[in-house]
């Protein structure tokens, strides 16, 4: 993955300095998508209806790239063919808008729009394209975390279950995982509280208490901060007490989701989007259980906080003096918020269980967890080759997980320490 990085770098930054967008029809606007299959087809409907409304004004082409997407994405930039639009995740932005100078500001475009503004965005949705006072992106989609529970674990067991709003906290979420444990379920076989194994992401931990990567002003190192040494507690302690299957043997069901399809994990913690409610349903009479939703648990200073994955639209660099191509992005756009669950904009979450019937028990707790739901403070020495983010999963995350007499506290000085220097080699 480092030398795939680095190429489509190298690519890329090429691109930025010898090339430019090379769009021949005016008015006609590519969209790169990571979408396939059934999704596809859906994205299709959706760019057919934008196309029709606009009525000759412009046209939006959809570009499938289904596998190795942000390499192709960089050689089509490299070959000044690059996508007039494309999807990027939270994470990439910060790269691809400052040290690639790939992406169009359309801060203005945003904050004068008629149809979409910062205002009808949930705050910790819209930060996800913000970086350096500048917003590079229309975020579609948002997937925040919520802990899955099974209810019929819970009554076996004798434990209260949380309810769909609650203010419970990680001491509680532990205590409740420790007296799960152990419990058999209706085919004998041994139940843990909850499933860790690199998911959910390690901020999720570092949040807990009350600590982070990097502040609030994307720039200072914190993750050797006391707070958030106190979140690395609390996943150290869910590790040693065994709440959670070791590891190396999380893979032998097939995944984690499946530990708590298989009613041998109580409690996951997952995104709004997972589809428990679909594969319980498909389950034999037997096998099925009650499912149960609450929020992620409060963190150890008070505050609340749901990691939410985001996907943006953004625009390429070429179109930052083409309103046409963001009024077509923007047009798109509000299309998908009738599409995925959830809308990552304000008093639309009545309109879930329209597109997903499945999801309306879920709705409360889903409004609940979008009012504090955020992303990380994404810098551009996040990822690529030797970036923070690899540093914390295999010299951090994954020996933690490894081995619960790691030393995760200097192991995580070190990584600051890391950090700050990459940061201080900006030029």
């Amino acid at each position: 993955m480092k030398k795939i990085w680095l190429i489509m770098t190298m690519v890329v930054l090429t691109f930025t300095l010898f090339g430019c967008n090379n769009q021949e029809d005016e008015g006609v606007y590519s969209l790169a998508t990571w979408a396939t299959g059934t999704e596809l087809s859906e994205l299709q409907v959706l760019v057919d209806e934008v196309n029709e409304e606009a009525e000759g004004e412009y046209e939006i082409k959809i570009n499938s790239i289904p596998s190795n997407y942000y390499q192709q994405i960089a050689v089509l930039m490299g070959a000044r063919q690059a996508p007039d639009m494309f999807w990027l995740t939270q994470e990439i932005v910060p790269k691809y808008a400052h040290d690639l100078g790939a992406l169009a500001d359309i801060s203005d475009n945003l904050e004068n729009s008629e149809n979409l503004n910062l205002d009808d965005y949930y705050a910790g949705v819209i930060e996800s394209t913000y970086y350096d006072d500048t917003y590079w992106g229309l975020p579609w989609i948002s997937n925040p975390l919520v802990v899955y529970y099974n209810q019929d674990l819970f009554d076996q067991a004798g434990v209260e279950a949380p309810s769909e709003t609650d203010d419970w906290d990680w001491n509680e979420f532990i205590d409740k995982a420790e007296a799960l444990t152990g419990e058999t379920n209706h085919n004998g076989d041994e139940v843990y509280g909850t499933v860790i194994d690199g998911w959910p992401n390690i901020e999720t931990f570092l949040w807990s208490g009350g600590g982070d990567v990097i502040a609030d002003d994307y720039e200072t190192i914190v993750l050797d901060s006391e707070a958030s040494i106190k979140g690395l507690d609390n996943l150290h302690e869910m590790i040693a007490k065994g709440i959670t299957p070791r590891y190396g043997i999380v893979d032998s069901l097939g995944g984690n989701n499946v530990w708590f399809e298989r009613q041998q994990a109580a409690m996951f913690m997952g995104g709004v989007q997972d589809d428990f409610e679909e594969k319980i349903e498909r389950m034999d009479e037997e096998d099925k259980f009650e499912l149960g939703y609450a929020p992620m648990p409060t963190n150890l200073d008070g505050s609340r906080s749901s990691f939410n994955w985001t996907a943006s639209t953004v625009l390429h660099k070429s179109n930052e003096d083409d309103p046409l191509a963001y009024e077509a992005m923007e047009a798109l756009t509000l299309k998908i918020f009738d599409w995925k669950i959830a809308p990552p904009v304000k008093d639309s979450t009545d309109k879930i269980a329209d597109s997903n019937p499945d999801k309306e028990a879920m709705i409360p707790t889903i409004e609940h967890t979008l009012q504090f739901a955020r992303s990380g403070h994404y810098i551009p020495e996040w990822d690529g080759t030797s970036g923070i983010n690899d540093r914390l999963w295999y010299d951090l995350y994954l020996q933690m997980l490894k081995d619960e007499d790691f030393d995760y506290v200097s192991a995580a000085e070190d990584i600051a320490e890391f950090s700050r220097d990459l940061i201080g080699e900006r030029e």
